[in-house]
């Protein structure tokens, strides 16, 4: 991915019509996703995060593209309690862009705690951030543990999905997404937010391509 460039994006239902015409130019991709993920019109991600030592100060808009990730994650964390003062620490980091020192933190945690499948999963999503969006075969192991030691976790699954809206492929994501929101438990505190990024999603793809949502209604 050439980076999360800046856009300004109207309302999700207005994104189908862009879509038709950049579904295969990734970068744009990236800027879609990012208005279902935020629910909000006219977030810019951009720059390229890198794995930088010194800390990084992020623009206010990557901050809150981060922050909403970073949220997202957290409302699906099932490991309540020894994971959480890492996580904390790691995802002030995050919202900073210190990708290193986030990643840094949730290592020290899971030298103390290999099996919990919390820390691995933040661990993904910084790498995944830290990698501009890209899920990299590190952040991907880290994902693959989550799911192995909290398999009631579904932030691997989310962030799978969005990746494949990352790569231009929306049905996959809606395939994904459907199947997490179908499956959630009437109580999880993030399946009204993944519905309404659902739902967007849905809106987006009727109108360029009517028979792939078709199946999810």
């Amino acid at each position: 991915m050439n980076g999360w460039i800046a856009v300004l994006i109207l309302a999700v239902v207005a994104g189908g019509a862009m879509m038709f015409f950049v579904r295969q130019q990734r970068p744009l991709w990236s800027a879609v996703a990012a208005a279902l993920v935020l629910g909000l019109a006219g977030y810019a991600w951009q720059g390229s995060p890198a794995l930088e030592a010194a800390p990084a100060h992020a623009a206010p808009a990557k901050r809150e593209a981060a922050e909403a990730l970073l949220a997202m994650r957290a409302d699906m964390d099932v490991q309540y309690g020894v994971a959480k003062q890492w996580l904390i620490m790691s995802d002030s980091y995050a919202r900073d862009g210190n990708y290193r020192y986030a990643a840094s933190f949730l290592q020290a945690g899971l030298r103390k705690h290999p099996r919990n499948g919390d820390l691995w999963a933040g661990l993904g999503l910084v790498l995944m951030l830290a990698g501009d969006g890209q899920m990299s075969p590190p952040a991907k192991m880290a994902f693959e543990k989550a799911r192995l030691f909290a398999p009631l976790n579904r932030s691997p699954d989310y962030f799978a999905g969005l990746i494949e809206l990352f790569e231009g492929r929306p049905a996959q994501t809606l395939a994904i997404w459907q199947k997490l929101v179908d499956g959630a438990p009437d109580k999880a505190i993030w399946k009204p937010k993944l519905e309404s990024q659902v739902n967007g999603l849905k809106n987006m793809l009727q109108s360029v391509q009517p028979s792939a949502v078709s199946k999810y209604k």
